[in-house]
C-alpha cells in the first residue's frame, strides 16, 4: 500500500495542516504519474496474481502445441496458486487468437503460448491489422520441436543424399507434402530446396495430420514436418525419416542423421514461446520466466515433452527476444524463396 504522506515528502508536501486537501490531491496526481512510469508496478506485481490467468492458443484443442499449452498450464498453476486456463482461439491460420491475445489487458492475467512463427512469418503473409512483433513480448521458450524430412517407405532413396541425388535427377518432377502455405512445414521445405537449387512441387495440406496421412498414403513420396507428427509412423515402419534438422542428432533418436551431415550449416527448429501483451509488468514477466524455467526442469514434464517428440526448453526474457529476432530474419528468406509474401 503507497503511504500518502510518504508521498507527500517525496514531492515536498505537507499532507497536513492548512491546505491538506489542496496538497493531497496534489499528491493523487503525483501519484498517478508514478503509476504510468512503472514506480508502482512492483506493488502491482507484488499481488500478482489474485485471480484466474487465462492463456491464449490460437489453435484447436488436441494439437502438440495445445498439449504443451495444457501441460505447462498446469504446472504453472501449482506454482502461481491460481487457476490457469487454456483458450483455444482457433481461425485464421492462428491470427484470430494472436490478435486476441495482443488486443488483451496488459495485466498479466492473459499470456500467449504459440509457436513463434505466429509472430515472425503471420505478418509476411497475411494483411494484419496489428503487429504482433511489437505488440507481443516474448517471456520464455517452452520447447523446442525438430523438424524432420520424411519419405514414403517406396521412395527408392534411403538417404537424404539420396533424396537430393534422386530429385536433381527428376526437376519438377517430384513432390513434398506439407501442413499448408506459411507453416514451418512448408517454409523449410522453400529453404531447403532454395539453399539446394532443387526444383520440386510443393503439395500444401489443411494441416499436419492430413499431409502426414497422404504420405503414407503414399499421396505425396516426401514431407517436411515437426518430428513430433512423423516419428510414431517412423518407429512402425509407415514412413522413413531420413533426417532431422536440428544442428544436432537427437539424444532419444541417435540412429537419425541431422541435415546438417548432408547440408552443412542447415538446420530448423519450431520453438513454442509464451508472450505477453507489450506493456505488462515486467515484474511479472520475469516471474513467470523464472517459474517456466523450473517447470523445464521437472523430469516428468521433460519426459512428456520428449513423447510429444519435443525437447524442453526454457530462456530469459532477453535471450527469448533475440529468438525472436533471428527467427525473423530466417523466416523472411523463407517465405521470399516461397514467394508468399503479401504484397
Amino acid at each position: 500500500m503507497i503511504n500518502v504522506n510518504s508521498v507527500a515528502c517525496l514531492f515536498g508536501f505537507n499532507a497536513h495542516g492548512a491546505g491538506a486537501s489542496l496538497r493531497r490531491r496534489a499528491v493523487l496526481f503525483a501519484l498517478a504519474a508514478l503509476t504510468l512510469t512503472g514506480v508502482v508496478s512492483s506493488a502491482t506485481a507484488d499481488d500478482w496474481p489474485d485471480r484466474p490467468v487465462r492463456i491464449i492458443v490460437p489453435y484447436g484443442p488436441g494439437g502438440v502445441s495445445d498439449t504443451m499449452a495444457r501441460l505447462t498450464a498446469d504446472r504453472l498453476s501449482k506454482m502461481l496458486n491460481q487457476p490457469v486456463v487454456i483458450d483455444n482461439r482457433a481461425g485464421a491460420g492462428g491470427a484470430l487468437g494472436t490478435e486476441a491475445a495482443a488486443r488483451s489487458d496488459k495485466d498479466g492475467y492473459t499470456l500467449f503460448f504459440a509457436s513463434v512463427s505466429q509472430i515472425t512469418v503471420s505478418p509476411l503473409t497475411h494483411k494484419l491489422k496489428f503487429d504482433p512483433m511489437t505488440e507481443l513480448t516474448p517471456i520464455s521458450l517452452v520447447g523446442e520441436n525438430p523438424m524432420g524430412i520424411a519419405v514414403h517407405p517406396s521412395f527408392p532413396a534411403k538417404t537424404l543424399r539420396e533424396m537430393i541425388d534422386y530429385i536433381k535427377a527428376n526437376p519438377g518432377k517430384v513432390d513434398y507434402g506439407n501442413a499448408g502455405i506459411g507453416t514451418n512445414s512448408h517454409l523449410i521445405g522453400a529453404a531447403f530446396t532454395s539453399e539446394l537449387g532443387l526444383k520440386m512441387v510443393a503439395v500444401p495440406y489443411k494441416s499436419a495430420t492430413p499431409a502426414t496421412t497422404a504420405l503414407i498414403a503414399g499421396e505425396v513420396p516426401i514431407y517436411f514436418g515437426n518430428t513430433s507428427d512423423t516419428i510414431k509412423h517412423a518407429l512402425n515402419g509407415t514412413v522413413r525419416l531420413l533426417a532431422v534438422t536440428t544442428k544436432k542428432r537427437l539424444p532419444q533418436y541417435p540412429d537419425i542423421p541431422a541435415v546438417s551431415e548432408t547440408v552443412p550449416g542447415f538446420s530448423w527448429v519450431s520453438f513454442n514461446v509464451v508472450f505477453a501483451p507489450t506493456g505488462t509488468p515486467q515484474p511479472i514477466i520475469d516471474r513467470v520466466a523464472r517459474d517456466i524455467a523450473e517447470i523445464c526442469k521437472q523430469p516428468d514434464f521433460v519426459k512428456r515433452l520428449q513423447d510429444l517428440g519435443v525437447v524442453a526448453r526454457s530462456t530469459t526474457p532477453a535471450e527469448s527476444l533475440v529468438l525472436v529476432k533471428e527467427d525473423a530474419v530466417r523466416s523472411a528468406a523463407a517465405v521470399d524463396a516461397a514467394g508468399i509474401r503479401v504484397k
